[in-house]
């Protein structure tokens, strides 16, 4: 069954490792692991400029991201739709938020305090608006 709005907006309000899918230039899927935080509607994203999923993107910003529980009762929703860089955005803080919000606030501090020596411009966050979501709930 179908989640309401409200339901979805608290499953992705929630911290789950979602599931990234792109596709590569030669059409075949690729799909990762991502941290993701939910806000106003759409899901923000972070990642290396030379990662996999974000040249998949720059080629085709068509995306999904699959949010799901792990244990009963299992609901999830996946979100389809484009992707567009977000360039107003700070890369440590955001980096900081995800980390708390994935590792709570002592360790994710800390995550995010060891994770200060990259260089903020190898990264990238972009945001998926969803134009189309799928849900369930069992």
């Amino acid at each position: 069954m179908a989640l309401s709005e409200a339901k979805i907006d608290e499953l992705l309000s929630e911290a789950h490792v979602a599931v990234l899918g792109t596709v590569d230039a030669k059409g075949r899927p690729h799909q990762v692991p991502i941290w993701y935080g939910w806000h106003d509607g759409a899901a923000l994203l972070l990642t290396d400029r030379g990662s996999k999923k974000w040249r998949n993107l720059l080629a085709n910003p068509h995306a999904s991201l699959c949010v799901d529980t792990k244990t009963a009762p299992y609901q999830g929703a996946i979100l389809q739709g484009e992707v567009e860089e977000v360039t107003d955005a700070e890369y440590k803080a955001l980096l900081r938020e995800f980390a708390i919000h994935y590792l709570g606030d002592k360790a994710g501090n800390r995550y995010a305090d060891g994770s200060t020596t990259g260089d903020p411009s190898d990264s990238v966050v972009f945001r998926l608006r969803p134009s189309r979501t799928i849900s369930w709930g069992y």
